[in-house]
């Protein structure tokens, strides 16, 4: 029986050897390529959209999109591909280029799955979702103005605006998951030097939300760089840019619709309002059966901090306003000051009504405006004044956003402190 068993164990010994030596050979790593920066932005109505994305040198990179289909797997098999309209050099980045796609007819209610390969690989999978007709939200935040590492701020807040902004993405797409699009009222970086602005671009494009939720930028100071921030336009392919209101490449005026709401978003760093006022009319006569206005620029025109006596805000403040009035605006969105304000109902430079509460029911040429505070926590200005046109005013040292609910009849706007109170809602009827 000893004999037996040794004989067994030897045959066993053997036969494991042999399996041993018969091992697949580790799995391959996939292969790898080169991708950052993939931000998903508005297109010229709802059944469209833009994608930008930063890629290898020299490498012909495009976009396979699949429809997602009831009951059935995702299959890259029938993937559309769809190459870059614009390609090019990426400035202040040594061994990238810029990319961007259209990406075109889609339909409502629908998820899409994207993703950017090369001849050779693709890199992770991103999805967005189509709104159906009818109502819809989008999210609005304040000056994210990110840069890198932190800081101590007013009133000893421990800044860290790339975290900051990370957070707010987080919270207010957890709070509004079918949000239509993302809307910054400009700076969205911090720098003034343009070398030193890739990093805070990559920081500021670095949550997931940005390619899944598209983004509607304005242009602010900061990202303009004294006229020289043309890494704006490169990370955005924006729809129907006009040359009108244009500072540095690429970063004049536009416009885009969205379930039959007019946005039209100007580039304050320039002051030639007689532009800003022709390109408003353009796009207006473009579409004129628009059921609302709505306007996004950077300089809030009414606020109450640290900017409401800057020359170029008093400016647009009494030649710019008139113009929304005449021009039947319903709501202007901006930035720049750091604070929140809503104003009181306005025509021109001029308070129309001193009703503060928060339902307002305006006449033909009376516009609201609403001044954000960071969406980061990267800064903040204590508030001054009194200042008559402001009907709500909030400093809490805390990031806010503004969740926009779009009715047929009605704009609702809540902001919210991140991880905290609702600050102000607001609630507008459409002016007959």
């Amino acid at each position: 029986m000893l004999r037996h068993t040794s004989v067994f164990a030897a045959a066993s010994l053997a036969l494991a050897g042999t399996m041993l030596s018969f091992q697949p050979a580790p799995a391959q790593a996939e292969p790898t390529i080169a991708v950052k920066d993939v931000v998903l932005t508005v297109g010229s109505k709802s059944s469209q959209r833009n994608l930008t994305w930063l890629g290898g040198v020299g490498v012909e990179d495009y976009v396979q999109l699949v429809q997602h289909k009831k009951g059935k797997t995702l299959s890259w098999t029938s993937a559309k591909l769809i190459r870059p309209f614009s390609a090019g050099a990426a400035g202040e980045e040594t061994g990238w280029e810029y990319n961007k796609v259209a990406l075109t007819k889609l339909k409502v209610g629908v998820t899409y799955s994207y993703r950017i390969c090369t001849a050779t690989a693709c890199a992770d999978e991103h999805q967005f979702k189509t709104a159906k007709a009818g109502n819809f939200s989008f999210l609005v935040y304040g000056d994210p103005q990110v840069y890198l590492g932190t800081k101590t701020g007013q009133n000893g807040v421990v800044e860290n605006p790339s975290a900051g902004w990370a957070a707010t993405l987080s919270e207010s797409v957890g709070k509004v998951s079918n949000a239509a699009f993302l809307m910054t009222a400009g700076d969205n970086v911090d720098s003034y030097t343009i070398s030193k602005q890739p990093g805070e671009w990559d920081a500021f494009l670095a949550p997931s939300q940005v390619s899944t939720y598209p983004m509607a930028p304005a242009v602010g100071n900061h990202d303009n760089a004294s006229n020289g921030g043309y890494l704006f336009n490169q990370h955005f392919a924006l729809p129907n840019v006009s040359n009108l209101g244009t500072t540095a490449a690429g970063t004049g005026d536009y416009w885009y619709t969205y379930n039959g709401v007019l946005f039209m978003t100007l580039n304050t760093n320039s002051l030639d309002f007689a532009a800003h006022t022709t390109f408003m009319k353009q796009a207006i006569k473009a579409n004129p059966r628009a059921t609302w206005r709505v306007v996004t620029l950077h300089h809030a025109p009414f606020s109450s901090a640290d900017h409401p006596n800057d020359a170029d805000v008093t400016a647009i403040r009494t030649t710019l306003t008139p113009a929304f009035s005449a021009l039947k605006v319903n709501l202007v969105i901006g930035g720049h000051d750091h604070d929140y304000t809503r104003s009181y109902l306005m025509n021109g430079a001029s308070i129309a009504s001193a009703d503060a509460d928060g339902a307002l029911k305006p006449k033909r040429g009376q516009v609201l405006y609403l001044a954000t505070n960071s969406a980061s926590g990267g800064k903040f200005y204590d508030l001054t004044g009194p200042y008559p046109w402001a009907a709500v005013k909030d400093q809490s040292l805390k990031a806010n956003y503004t969740a926009i609910e779009v009715k047929a009849k009605n704009l609702i706007a809540t902001t919210y402190e991140v991880g905290g109170r609702v600050i102000d809602r607001v609630d507008l009827t459409r002016a007959h």
